[in-house]
Order: C-alpha cells, then sequence, then structure tokens
C-alpha cells in the first residue's frame, strides 16, 4: 500500500479541505477542538516544493465554548511562517539552514500530523508499519471506503521522541488521508479529520490569499502587523 501512496502523492499539483483538529489530554480527557482548512500547492514528485498552509478559524475549549480565533501557519521554502490575526503579528522561523528545502508533511513531525504522499523507502527506514483498523474516535466513526496504517517510530529514527504512534485512514478511492491520531508516550492525542477535500483543482483567490507569505498591507482597524523574523540557528 505504501508504493500506492507514494504515487499517489507525486501527482498532487494542488489539495484543498476543511479541518477538524481536537487535541485530548491525557490526564484530564479535555478536548480541545479547532476546525479550518488546510491549503497545499507542489510541484509535480517534488515533496520539498511543497507549501503548505493552515488555517484555524474557530476554537472549542473543554467546556464546549466556541469562539472565533484566526491562526494561520504557512510552511514555504525552509520556513514557517505564523500569523496571528488578534495580536497583528507575523512570526517567521527558518526551520532549515539557508537555501535547503523540507517537506512540511513529513511524518512524526511539524505541529500538525498530515501525512501526504510520503516516501515508501523513508517511511519503512523511520517507522514499523501495519495495517490498522477502523478508527474509534467518536469524531471518525462516520467514515467508509477508507483503509488505516498504523506507525510506530524506530529506534534512534529521527522521530519526535514523544511519539508513540501514529494512525492514518486513507480514502480508498483517491489515496488521500482522510483522518490521522497521533498519540504521544504519556497518552495524549491529536486527532484529524480532512473532509470535502478537493485535488488537483483551480484554486480560488481566498485559497490563494492563505498561501501568503506576507501579512496584510492594511488592517480594519489600521493597526500595523508586526514582524518578527529569526533566521536558522543551528543545534549546539
Amino acid at each position: 500500500m505504501l508504493s500506492a501512496l507514494e504515487k499517489a502523492g507525486d501527482n498532487i499539483r494542488t489539495l484543498r479541505a476543511n479541518v477538524i483538529y481536537d487535541r485530548v489530554d491525557a490526564v484530564s480527557e479535555n478536548r480541545e477542538r479547532r476546525t479550518g482548512q488546510i491549503v497545499l500547492t507542489q510541484d509535480s514528485q517534488q515533496l520539498k516544493s511543497r507549501t503548505l498552509a493552515i488555517m484555524f478559524d474557530q476554537f472549542i475549549d473543554a467546556s464546549g465554548h466556541a469562539s472565533p480565533q484566526t491562526q494561520r501557519f504557512v510552511f514555504h521554502g525552509g520556513w514557517l511562517f505564523e500569523f496571528d490575526d488578534a495580536r497583528h503579528q507575523l512570526i517567521a522561523r527558518e526551520l532549515v539552514p539557508p537555501g535547503e528545502q523540507l517537506d512540511p508533511l513529513r511524518i512524526g513531525e511539524g505541529p500538525v500530523p498530515i501525512p501526504i504522499g510520503q516516501k515508501k523507502e523513508e517511511v519503512l527506514s523511520r517507522f514499523e508499519v501495519q495495517l490498522a483498523p477502523l478508527p474509534e474516535q467518536p469524531l471518525l466513526k462516520r467514515l467508509v471506503n477508507i483503509q488505516g496504517l498504523v506507525m510506530r517510530p524506530k529506534l534512534n529514527a529521527g522521530v519526535d521522541p514523544d511519539l508513540a504512534e501514529i494512525y492514518v485512514w486513507y480514502d480508498l478511492a483517491t489515496l488521500m488521508p482522510v483522518a490521522v491520531a497521533a498519540t504521544t508516550k504519556g497518552g495524549d492525542q491529536k486527532i484529524l479529520l480532512l473532509a470535502k477535500q478537493e485535488l488537483n483543482k483551480e484554486l480560488d483567490a481566498a485559497a490563494k490569499a492563505l498561501l501568503a507569505t506576507q501579512p496584510p498591507t492594511a488592517t480594519a482597524d489600521g493597526v500595523a502587523w508586526r514582524r518578527d523574523v529569526r533566521p536558522y540557528k543551528p543545534t549546539p
């Protein structure tokens, strides 16, 4: 199955989807939810050419109270751009040495687990992979026509040391991931649902705007955006 998933990922030009993202605390069992959308572009068969935007526009706390809260993350050219609309603040972090690229969807990395189009050889070098049963999480139970994989990090494989396992369920028609459940060694969970996917369709102006790496030139309240640029620093 990994070979077919790799091939499907190579053929992506654009992907747009709605996102529901839950974080569940293992001790309190409190659940926080964010909703929004993702937009992905890439050159054919060039995973490191990817630009990924994740935009959350609503936050639901553990009590079930919902409030508008806009945050946008853009991965592009080795940089992570974090936009905070409420504070009119952009933080730009260079994640790799200058001139290098990265794949923002690499399994086991990034703030939100969205593994799309990963190379079979690399996956098997970093994870033990098995077929997974259908999801049990309430958010994911209605999914149909899917196949799951469970991936557990190998020792010293360069994966987040706190990650215990990650389940990914793929739509059998498109071979795109529709749901992810990542669990830490402490039992905390990140659960992701990708709905209403649009694959290889022309992006409209609103979707293209989410991929922008510069803040708006004007705001409704007239407050200027602040920029905090943080170049790459090697780990000591």
